[in-house]
């Protein structure tokens, strides 16, 4: 009898062994980092420059995987799809986890049923650019131009529903003028045509527009987050510029297939907590308009909750329709 109790015990035992066994060799083989946008947005520099520190702690290669289209949701739903195993990850953003799952027409995944968050790693305010064939050189002035030209004023994003086009839309609601959407697949070339004039303003992330701001072939106006950022403590946030309650900021982080292990989710966190402390990849980020952020898996979760919640009342507001 008690041999039997022994191996019923040693039966039960062994489940709980086999899941910690790959946990403690976790990563054993390389990972794949889907980007769900395209390459040199500021998605796009976060994966690589994380990447590149795992690869180099964990001496396992991290592959990015850009996998772009649908506003998000081609990479957002290879991952949902993905075996829960920790080598297959997606590089998230306020667009693929918070402000498609608030839309009309809903993704094929669900945050909160298909994902398991590890930590958020960064956050980039989104400013407002625009072309200096405009003679704006504050953000009422903009405003003032835009509301003698209604309709006249085009600008860029990212796809219609992502963050880059609901903060426009936001800025023309709370401002009371009216601007003309035209929704890009990739940064190159809408940051191409605002430089050539045949856009006239855009809300984007530093990142992309550093290069030509510092050229002055752009100029920047003020930035959507509730503080300055600390890479341009001269520009006034478009709130404290006279758009009372205007807030808009991307934030990025990493996230497993829902049903990976704990203790997986777990180590990732805090291996990435580690990697955004770390200063030259701080500066790196904010020489990039990024800020270095972390958090816990279940903060993390938190997050996404809240501003689901959020963008879901704004969209309704709005009353946003999209295709």
């Amino acid at each position: 009898m008690r041999a039997k109790l022994k191996v019923a015990a040693v039966a039960a035992l062994l489940p709980i062994a086999a899941m910690a066994q790959p946990v403690a060799n976790f990563p054993d083989r390389p990972i794949r980092l889907v980007v769900p946008f395209a390459t040199g947005g500021a998605l796009d520099v976060v994966a690589r420059i994380v990447g590149q520190k795992l690869t180099e702690r964990w001496g396992k290669q991290i592959l990015i995987d850009n996998r772009l289209g649908a506003g998000g949701n081609i990479g957002a739903e290879f991952v949902a799809k993905a075996a829960p195993d920790g080598y297959t990850l997606l590089m998230s953003s306020v667009t693929t986890q918070a402000i498609n799952m608030s839309l009309p027409v809903k993704p094929p995944y669900d945050f909160e049923r298909d994902y398991a968050p590890a930590s958020m790693v960064a956050s980039a305010p989104l400013a407002l650019m625009i072309h200096p064939a405009l003679p704006a050189k504050s953000v009422r002035a903009f405003i003032a131009i835009a509301k003698a030209r209604p309709g006249e004023l085009n600008y860029f994003s990212s796809g219609v529903g992502t963050g880059t086009h609901l903060a426009a839309v936001i800025f023309d609601q709370l401002a009371g003028v009216k601007t003309t959407h035209v929704p890009y697949k990739g940064a190159g070339q809408a940051i191409s045509d605002l430089l050539s004039g045949q856009m006239q303003f855009a809300f984007t992330t530093i990142q992309i527009a550093l290069p030509h701001l510092d050229a002055g072939r752009l100029r920047v106006l003020g930035i959507g987050s509730t503080k300055r950022f600390p890479r341009l403590p001269d520009l006034p946030t478009i709130a404290e510029s006279g758009v009372q309650g205007y807030e808009a900021e991307q934030w990025y982080g990493v996230i497993a297939p829902r049903g990976t292990p704990p203790a997986i989710v777990n180590k990732l966190a805090a291996e990435l907590a580690s990697i955004v402390a770390i200063a030259d990849v701080r500066e790196r980020f904010l020489r990039q308009g990024i800020a270095p952020v972390s958090s816990t898996p279940e903060a993390f979760a938190a997050t996404i909750k809240d501003n689901v919640a959020r963008f879901a009342r704004v969209i309704k507001v709005l009353n946003l329709k999209v295709e």
